[in-house]
């Protein structure tokens, strides 16, 4: 009952209590003692209506304070937290909190409803407005659509991908084949093209892909090829709490609407390939986005995108993001190379021991030392060579390698042609500290087995493609320099005799 209207009819009208209760709803007694208090406390319109409601109230109804029981309250932050403990129950947190207390007891009704009251206050959300193109929120579903082996009619599950951006809810939805970090960049480099602009801020779950860890006080690292795509786009990541659905719940809601508008849709349709199922997916996305919405006065996520969305975002950049994986860390060794996928990369001399980043495209390797790009090549996919660069080399080596190179070719030309051409392949392939003890060895075979026979070493070596002193020296210890070549040879380097190596008697 609203006490301001009641007294206003009191004080500024003629009309009997009778009348004034059944305006206010309000039995003929209770007009009666109102009419009463005011009086009592000569009060007039002017100066209730001055007064707050529950200022009124409380000047007005005194003797609730009178009757009101004063209870003694418990630690509520304590009950909380122990009802969660094995066996714990309401009744006997009461029944301690009744033990320890003489008098100003609760009843457990009572104890029970405060209780309650406090747990409802502890799940407070903070309604947070959000500004035009400002985030993209996504995720993975937790529900699945499939593909058939056409051949097996085997079902297999894949993922399914979803963004929606925070104002407008537009709506984007992609099947990948896992949630693999390549799967990944790859779904959200489609969504910037579907949409056609950036926003200011990536809001991901903490999957791995997108989060190497969280720290202890509560920072994110960013997955390197996830932050390598952001800087790409000028967009900023900022994932969202561990256990905090409500952080995103945008996208929450998304997922589920794309599984009711998308996947129920197609629950009995049959996919042969992950194509396929997303050109189903964009024709019912599209559906999805030109739907009208009641809730937004009649207006598509279409509508509401180009209204708000699309005026406050970025322009795509010009080239679309190329895949790049990541190495971090990488300490560099003294002969200034850094591997990827055993091959070996030069950089500066002066950044050895220090810390390198190396990023992988598909044909570029870039090393940077401080976030500054340090060294570029081309990638190779040749096991155990190196890619050096004149420059990298410190003043001895690259005098080694200019100037010395010349002298130790005219060396290996005058033992034999097959020599010269080994040492200067071997020279192309590894660095110069490498091949500066490869020649030492060529030069200890020569003493040791003779010129002749090291060419013809050399001869098979370059038909097997084994551009290594091992593999020449283990053919002059076996005496096998001259034996013709079986080209299933050219798979494995040739072993060296040892005692425990059978022969084909062992097996007769």
């Amino acid at each position: 009952m609203e006490l301001k209207p009641l007294c206003r009819l009191l004080l500024t009208t003629d009309l009997s209590n009778r009348q004034i209760a059944v305006q206010c709803h309000v039995s003929p007694n209770t007009a009666a003692r109102y009419r009463k208090r005011l009086l009592a406390e000569a009060m007039s319109w002017d100066m209730v209506s001055a007064l707050a409601e529950d200022s009124l109230d409380a000047r007005l109804n005194t003797g609730r304070d009178r009757c009101r029981k004063r209870f003694i309250e418990p630690d509520w932050q304590h009950i909380h937290d122990e009802l969660p403990r094995t066996g714990v129950t309401l009744s006997l947190l009461y029944e301690e909190y009744a033990a320890a207390h003489e008098s100003g007891i609760m009843s457990d009704r009572e104890f029970r409803r405060r209780y309650e009251h406090y747990r409802r206050s502890l799940g407070l959300v903070m309604r947070q407005p959000l500004r035009p193109g400002d985030q993209l929120f996504v995720d993975y579903s937790g529900k699945r659509p499939a593909i058939t082996n056409p051949e097996t009619g085997e079902k297999m599950p894949v993922e399914l991908w979803v963004g929606v951006l925070g104002a407008g809810r537009k709506t984007f939805a992609y099947a990948t084949m896992s949630q693999q970090l390549p799967d990944w960049i790859e779904a959200h480099v489609r969504a910037l093209e579907y949409f056609g602009v950036a926003p200011q801020f990536l809001v991901p779950d903490n999957l791995k892909s997108g989060v190497v860890c969280i720290q202890r006080h509560g920072g994110h690292v960013i997955n390197p090829t996830y932050q390598d795509f952001a800087n790409h786009y000028d967009i900023m990541v900022m994932p969202t709490r561990a256990r905090k659905p409500r952080d995103k719940a945008s996208v929450e809601g998304g997922v589920r609407l794309v599984q009711r508008w998308i996947l129920a849709r197609l629950r009995n349709r049959t996919f042969y390939s992950l194509a396929e199922l997303n050109v189903a997916i964009a024709e019912l996305v599209e559906q999805l986005n030109n739907k009208p919405m009641r809730s937004r006065g009649g207006k598509s996520r279409n509508q509401l995108f180009e209204e708000l969305d699309r005026p406050a975002m970025r322009p795509l950049p010009q080239h679309r993001y190329e895949f790049a994986e990541w190495k971090v860390g990488i300490v560099v060794a003294n002969d200034y190379h850094v591997s990827w996928e055993r091959h070996y990369y030069s950089v500066p001399n002066r950044l050895v021991a220090s810390k390198v980043d190396v990023r992988a495209t598909l044909s570029v390797i870039d090393v940077f030392h401080r976030g500054k790009l340090v060294a570029s090549h081309p990638r190779c996919d040749s096991d155990g060579e190196s890619s050096t660069c004149p420059e990298h080399q410190p003043p001895a080596h690259r005098i080694f390698s200019e100037e010395r190179a010349a002298e130790l070719i005219a060396w290996a030309q005058s033992q034999g042609t097959y020599v010269s051409t080994f040492l200067q392949q071997h020279l192309q392939k590894h660095p110069a500290v490498a091949s500066l003890q490869a020649f030492k060895g060529l030069k200890r075979m020569s003493r040791d087995f003779g010129a002749n026979r090291l060419d013809h070493a050399c001869h098979r070596a370059l038909i097997l493609e084994a551009i290594n002193v091992g593999s020449v020296h283990s053919m002059l210890v076996r005496g096998i320099e001259d034996r013709p070549v079986d080209h299933s040879e050219a798979a494995n380097d040739p072993l060296p005799p040892h005692a425990n190596v059978r022969g084909a008697k062992a097996y007769e």
